[in-house]
């Protein structure tokens, strides 16, 4: 497995692995009755990330954006199958990032209070103040976009892991084959030439 396609493979694992913890929260939300019990818990386990250091937010937007730079340093090569597996994984990758913009990041504003966190990282400018504060209907209701969003964001995620695993895959089953041909050619470039001789 190449440097590259390590890299996109890594980072889209600790996403997977990231979007795997907020299962715990997510699940109540989506698939059980909602309770006040499951939705403070989510205010609670996502305030606990808004309010994040810097570092942490840092890590995560790093983790983010290097698949896309990796697969774009891959799909220049411009090979069938830099086309096919890395065209599709770019796909997936900048589909997640703007999964992320325009559902994670105005839900987390609507359900959670201005970060309090002096050092807070952000590459984002501050949303535009509020006319009216949103209801705890209007919360709820983003809290619970946010974890559908989680869950849309792990299969983006498990398509780009299976693209760059898939291409692993063909590559390998490719210089297998051309091994064999290598090998049948040679068996009969050497008969060819026994024969020769033998007719010498």
């Amino acid at each position: 497995m190449g440097f590259s396609r390590s890299i996109v493979v890594g980072s889209s694992a600790f996403m997977l692995g990231m979007v795997f913890v907020c299962q715990v929260i997510d699940i109540p939300l989506l698939y059980m009755p909602v309770t006040d019990e499951a939705i403070a818990n989510a205010y609670k386990f996502y305030g606990m990330w808004y309010e994040a250091p810097g570092a942490v937010k840092v890590l995560f937007h790093v983790a983010l954006m290097l698949p896309v730079v990796a697969l774009v340093a891959k799909l220049h090569r411009w090979t069938e199958s830099a086309m096919f597996f890395d065209g599709s994984s770019l796909a997936l990758q900048v589909a997640t990032i703007v999964l992320y913009l325009t559902v994670h990041i105005p839900s987390l504003r609507t359900f959670l209070p201005d970060s309090q966190t002096t050092t807070s990282f952000s590459i984002l400018p501050p949303p535009p103040p509020r006319a009216v504060e949103p209801t705890e209907s209007e919360k709820i209701e983003a809290v619970r976009v946010l974890a559908a969003g989680n869950t849309l964001v792990g299969l983006l995620t498990l398509g780009v892991i299976g693209m760059q695993l898939g291409q692993e895959y063909a590559r390998r089953q490719e210089e297998k084959e051309q091994r064999e041909i290598d090998a049948r050619a040679g068996v009969a470039a050497a008969a060819a030439g026994a024969e020769s001789k033998k007719t010498i």
